[in-house]
């Protein structure tokens, strides 16, 4: 065999186990949707509260956001937990929501920080995590709600460099924009999570009776 033709298998072998790694990433995704569809719920749920909140203050505001991390966080690394269990790539998913209950505990434990610590915590968040979510986009098939699931990694990165902006404009553009940014995410994630639940089905697996008996 010459250089060049064992070049060549092996480069096919390693484009084969990528391939490999990209399909098995996909159906952890696919099988997990159901803790998408409860991030994306959340989101949409604590952006409702946000809106109508009657009085904002620094520390109310924290909170909201705090609950949110708080269940954003466990739901991603019960999704991580659930691939792990199935030998398949868990990392990203325990990353994303180790950082995320980080945030999370930080903003509950201290609500009555200033305006600057509470901007730069979710700003901090939203970028680290915004990059996180575009390049599992990256990698997602388009039949899995791939354009859905990018939106939403960019609209984090873009919201978190916005939140150097909102501040100035006063405590309640912060509120608005913090629930504006909840809402959005989370119908974006809800529909990623609707794409992935739609591939699981017709993959042949059960879905939420699947999902309780590999629990």
């Amino acid at each position: 065999m010459s250089y060049d033709q064992a070049d060549q298998t092996g480069k096919g072998q390693s484009g084969s186990g990528q391939a490999g790694r990209l399909r098995s990433m996909n159906r952890v995704l696919a099988r997990n949707w159901w803790a998408l569809a409860l991030r994306g719920a959340a989101a949409i749920l604590l952006g409702v509260l946000a809106l109508l909140m009657p009085g904002v203050t620094v520390a109310t505001l924290a909170l909201t956001f705090a609950a949110y991390l708080l269940l954003d966080g466990v739901f991603a690394i019960l999704a991580g937990l659930r691939a792990s269990r199935h030998h398949q790539r868990s990392l990203p998913f325990i990353l994303e929501g180790v950082v995320s209950l980080i945030a999370g505990i930080v903003a509950a434990l201290w609500p009555a920080a200033s305006l600057f610590a509470l901007v730069f915590l979710i700003a901090a968040w939203s970028v680290i995590t915004g990059f996180a979510e575009v390049m599992g986009a990256w990698r997602m098939e388009r039949t899995h709600g791939k354009w859905a699931w990018g939106v939403a990694g960019a609209l984090s990165i873009l919201f978190g460099l916005s939140m150097w902006i909102l501040p100035a404009l006063g405590l309640l553009a912060l509120a608005w924009g913090v629930a504006a940014y909840l809402i959005a995410f989370g119908v974006l994630a809800l529909v990623t999570a609707f794409r992935l639940r739609h591939c699981h089905r017709e993959n042949g697996a059960p879905s939420s009776g699947g999902m309780a008996a590999t629990v």
